[in-house]
């Protein structure tokens, strides 16, 4: 793609896959290397092929759909939470090498988006377009770290506060 789209300015990392699986219950690794394999790896393998592209038009912006779970992970989904976790990591490893180049890494960090992923869950959901609205105003604005919705934000705030109070809260909550 990257060799037949050579004015790209904004590159937009949305692919993701959830299986919904803590890492014991799971019955073998498949699931959890899928994931790891989508979700970090199919982000790098992107962000390689689109960094020289982005170079050569002015340094333009990477925008990595991680998800709260990044920061706060929820052993439900545990291999969901490692990968997203490796995806974090990889967006805050890029701002580095990609500075020199004026390219913006932003990650984006929602908690439950109203969309096939999240089908058939109860709990509140976030509707794509408010996602979309806050990534648009964090490009404007050259935010590199957004938490779109009330869940995100309240969790962000809580892991600046408390980390290991959030962590307990979150596994209690989880639990009942």
């Amino acid at each position: 793609m990257a060799s037949r789209c050579r004015d790209v300015s904004i590159l937009i990392n949305n692919a993701g896959v959830n299986h919904n699986t803590s890492l014991l219950t799971a019955s073998d690794l498949t699931s959890a290397r899928e994931e790891m394999e989508v979700n970090y790896f199919g982000t790098l393998a992107m962000c390689r092929a689109f960094a020289p592209v982005l170079q050569a038009n002015g340094g333009g912006a990477i925008v990595n759909m991680e998800s709260i779970v990044s920061r706060m992970p929820l052993h439900i989904m545990g291999s969901l939470s490692a990968s997203k976790a490796a995806g974090l990591s990889l967006t805050q490893s890029l701002r580095g090498e990609l500075k020199p180049h004026n390219t913006l890494v932003v990650a984006v960090m929602p908690g439950a988006v109203d969309t096939r992923m999240t089908e058939g869950q109860d709990l509140p959901k976030e509707p794509p377009s408010r996602i979309a609205a806050a990534l648009i105003d964090a490009l404007q604005r050259s935010v590199e770290d957004i938490y779109p919705g009330d869940m995100a934000s309240g969790i962000a705030a809580g892991l600046a506060l408390d980390p290991k109070a959030l962590e307990r809260q979150m596994a209690e909550i989880l639990a009942s």
